[in-house]
């Protein structure tokens, strides 16, 4: 029975969460295994007629290893890490619409990744410019960005009811999906309770949005001003309702 494409999209992310959590470790050693497991993957898909263009990625030599993790051994980390999510974004084109990819599975793996990818853009060829994500805004831009791999209509908008006397801005707006994404980023004076503030707001605010069935809440917190991300979390999801579902995500944790 041939195996569905959507397997090896499932095999693609589990492969990229680990070797870059491993990555992010300093386990460089455990390359050649992602390597192997990303080989392996590729070969299947080309047998399928997919990627043919894509040539397999060449071990180390056994003279420039190291037990610690040699430079080449750790550029082909990188290349590792790159290469998946490239084969994996190429799939999701190749797959198409399907409702088998689940919306806001596909916004956590944003998510997820958002923090890995805000600090690869520090660092570029030449010092070359490039995004700094250092307010709210950026966090915006840069996940705007991220969100087009998933989604075509993306809009911000202003709406009402107002709240407090002003008109509400919706951060983006996925009208097909009817799914809202509000957007913080953490910073002196923004932190634990007055982002839960913020966020008890939004959500009873949200549940008369006219197009939202589910709001999903993207805390960014790169230094680490929230003690208990997951408690906060937690709390927050309570929150759900039949008119209205809460996702809230705090990220890097």
């Amino acid at each position: 029975m041939e195996v569905k494409l959507e397997t090896f999209l499932k095999d693609l992310e589990r492969l990229g969460k680990n070797s870059e959590k491993d990555y992010d470790s300093s386990k460089y050693f455990s390359y050649n295994l992602y390597l192997e497991q990303y080989n392996q993957i590729l070969i299947s898909l080309q047998k399928m007629g997919h990627f043919a263009d894509v040539p397999l990625i060449l071990e180390v030599p056994p003279n420039q290893r190291s037990r610690a993790g040699s430079p080449k051994e750790i550029e082909k980390h990188q290349e590792i890490n790159l290469k998946v999510s490239q084969i994996y974004n190429r799939l999701l084109e190749i797959i198409g619409p399907s409702e088998d990819i689940d919306v806001i599975k596909s916004i956590e793996n944003i998510f997820n990744r958002f923090h890995k990818i805000a600090r690869q853009l520090r660092s570029r060829h030449g010092n070359r410019g490039t995004l700094d994500v250092g307010d709210e805004y950026d966090v915006q831009d840069l996940l705007r960005a991220l969100l087009h791999l998933y989604f075509d209509d993306i809009r911000p908008e202003e709406w009402t009811p107002s709240y407090a006397g002003g008109s509400r801005r919706v951060d983006f707006l996925l009208k097909k999906e009817r799914v809202v994404i509000e957007v913080k980023k953490t910073r002196r004076g923004l932190a634990d309770k007055e982002i839960g503030e913020e966020l008890l707001i939004d959500i009873s605010t949200y549940e008369v949005h006219p197009d939202c069935d589910y709001l999903v809440c993207f805390v960014y917190d790169p230094e680490g001003r929230i003690g208990n991300p997951a408690g906060i979390e937690s709390d927050l999801m309570k929150k759900s309702s039949e008119k209205l579902k809460v996702g809230v995500y705090i990220f890097p944790k």
